[in-house]
């Protein structure tokens, strides 16, 4: 899953041309990471294209990735309950410059011209520090939380 900004996503190639935008993006290791087209930066969402939702966190916006839950209900539910004390983590974390907003989170491999589903997030301009946290409030019940700390600088 990549993180684009609404004005470049119309250039997002996916899985056409050499190299494909796609292998760019599946070279981030690990839960996150940034990567570089036309000048813009772009957060890399790492893993498998797992069910995701914006949502709040102490009144900013927040990704929620459905790791685990017993059904869509439960997983509702529990996110509910979440809050910043019950997040574990951050299990990483990455710098990132927001030049422009709205944003898309798109699949990878999907053209930006076709780019099926997307979710769009509204980040105020600046440099951010987006960390990923784990949010497991049952045995049977895990999120990926990718939380968005303005930075100074």
């Amino acid at each position: 899953m990549v993180l684009v900004p609404q004005v470049l996503r119309s250039r997002w190639r996916g899985t056409r041309g050499v190299p494909t935008d796609y292998d760019v993006a599946c070279g981030v290791e690990g839960y996150v990471g940034v990567i570089e087209k036309d000048g813009w930066q772009i957060l890399v969402l790492d893993d498998e294209p797992l069910q995701t939702a914006v949502a709040s966190l102490n009144g900013r916006p927040c990704l929620v990735r459905w790791v685990f839950a017993p059904s869509p209900s439960a997983a509702e539910a529990a996110l509910g309950t979440m809050e910043a004390a019950r997040l574990r983590g951050p299990l990483e974390s990455v710098d990132i410059r927001i030049a422009s907003s709205p944003l898309v989170l798109m699949d990878a491999g999907a053209s930006g011209e076709h780019p099926g589903e997307t979710l769009e997030l509204s980040l105020d301009p600046g440099l951010y520090r987006a960390h990923v946290y784990e949010f497991a409030p049952a045995r049977d019940t895990k999120f990926l939380v990718h939380v968005f700390e303005w930075r100074t600088g």
